[in-house]
């Protein structure tokens, strides 16, 4: 469907951290907050460089964090241990997860719902997360409200931010877009840009993500078994409005 694996953005994870990390604090809060609420033990899928499993953790719940990117779980790995914090990482597919036990509180988040393109895709994820939810435990998501966001094609590179590298370079973050509305797949790609003493440098990543329209995604969630207790339009848990930039459902 994608001539990548969707996964360029993940090689990368210590600068990984740079750029998502101050941004991310919201988010991180929410689930943490709601962690403690819930209880563990504490499942999150796609779970990256453990920017949210490691703060759950540190709040005392016991923690297994499931990524299909590499880099991604080497690099959590290494700042669990800096912690001394016992989070339990596992590399697997999550559309294919089967781990023998359940789960009290069950996370996917920084949109990686979006990851799953297909129908059939999003199916086999709900029904990883069916398979480990405990029976009266909760699961929490998030996805990027297409209604929130400008779809239109961004054709030419649109400056987004810079930031210190951990290399100490001062990094441009451009991209460009390109939506297929009838996939309801965006085709991100970033472009990255430095200097340093030997010359001009730039990267190029690309990602594509699905966008759900809500009742699609009550109907999604309807026929996979969960039932949406409470949805928020922002970290702020604001009701969820036609400009709202986040749908984050919560379910049984």
């Amino acid at each position: 469907m994608i001539p990548h694996d969707n996964l360029e953005e993940f090689s990368d994870p210590a600068n990984y951290d740079l750029e998502e990390g101050e941004r991310s604090a919201p988010r991180i809060a929410f689930y943490c907050d709601l962690a403690s609420s819930v209880g563990g033990p504490v499942l999150e899928v796609a779970c990256g460089t453990g920017l949210v499993a490691i703060p759950v953790a540190a709040r005392g719940l016991a923690v297994t964090g499931v990524d299909l990117a590499r880099p991604m779980l080497n690099y959590a790995r290494l700042k669990a241990q800096r912690h001394q914090l016992p989070i339990h990482w596992i590399e697997a597919d999550a559309r294919q997860l089967d781990l023998g036990r359940e789960y009290q509180f069950i996370y996917l988040t920084g949109n990686a719902f979006q990851a799953f393109l297909r129908r059939e895709d999003q199916e086999s994820l709900l029904a990883s997360i069916k398979r480990h939810l405990a029976a009266h435990g909760t699961f929490a998501f998030e996805t990027r409200n297409p209604s929130g966001h400008d779809l239109s094609p961004i054709l030419n590179e649109e400056y987004e931010r810079s930031y210190t590298s951990v290399e100490g370079h001062r990094v441009a973050l451009s991209y460009t877009q390109i939506y297929d509305p009838l996939a309801q797949v965006m085709h991100w790609t970033t472009y990255r840009r430095w200097s340093d003493g030997e010359g001009d440098h730039a990267k190029e990543t690309r990602i594509a993500c699905r966008f759900t329209y809500p009742q699609e995604l009550k109907a999604l969630l309807h026929y996979n078994g969960f039932q949406i207790v409470q949805q928020y339009g922002n970290w702020n848990k604001e009701a969820l409005t036609a400009g709202s930039p986040s749908i984050i459902t919560i379910c049984k």
